[in-house]
């Protein structure tokens, strides 16, 4: 299974019932075509960089998913039918992906998020925890230092 990252951009003229709709039916051909959806995310309605179709805004959607290739032919197949979808692109992210592998991963680096929100950085260093170079620009530093002058 490899992993996969198509971003798509929608008619912005199109009611939000019919982006749904949209979004669903390219869902549904990962799901048909043995693809696993790991995200969507939609980006809402932005400004293009240049006219596409007699267009100069678009509905953009960024979609996650793992599958094998003739997924990714089959979903921009569909796209390229579907006179709703201005543009796409889809990008390969991960040549080996592993769903159960990506999840622990994910779970242990929001417990160590965790963790390190939990002590901040500054807090946690004493005075005599800084290195020398470093105890050079406190503050306190150079106010004994005039001293001593």
């Amino acid at each position: 299974m490899r992993k996969y990252e198509t971003f798509f951009i929608l008619d912005p003229d199109l009611p939000d019932e019919v982006n749904t709709a949209v979004d669903e039916k390219l869902q549904s051909v990962i799901a048909s075509n043995g693809g696993t959806l790991l995200n969507c995310v939609p980006w809402g309605k932005r400004k293009l960089a240049y006219p596409v179709k007699k267009r100069i805004r678009g509905h953009y959607v960024l979609m996650e998913f793992a599958g094998g290739p003739e997924l990714v032919s089959e979903l921009e197949r569909n796209m390229r039918l579907d006179e709703r979808v201005l543009k796409f692109i889809t990008v390969k992210l991960d040549d080996r992906f592993d769903p159960e592998k990506e999840e622990s991963l994910k779970a242990s680096a929001a417990s160590t998020s965790d963790e390190a929100e939990a002590v901040p950085a500054a807090a946690s260093m004493a005075d005599e925890d800084w290195p020398e170079e470093a105890s050079e620009g406190k503050p306190e530093d150079d106010a004994s230092q005039a001293e001593e002058e």
